[in-house]
């Protein structure tokens, strides 16, 4: 898989999250748990900065920059 595909899956998913989390919260998901809503879309933000800093570390791997 080409790294930088997977940079910028990363940086969907997280941007997607921050900004699908308050979304949710006022709209089609107003009737949920706040705390179950929230833990929900963290774990997607946390799975984005896990393949960020995973691509970070295989760059230093490799010699690059």
């Amino acid at each position: 898989m080409d790294p930088r595909w997977r940079v910028r899956a990363a940086w969907v998913l997280l941007t997607g999250s921050v900004l699908g989390w308050p979304i949710s919260a006022f709209t089609f998901a107003a009737g949920e748990p706040p705390v179950v809503l929230g833990l929900s879309w963290f774990a997607i933000t946390i799975t984005a900065l896990d393949l960020l800093s995973t691509q970070d570390v295989r760059k230093q791997q490799d010699g690059e920059t």
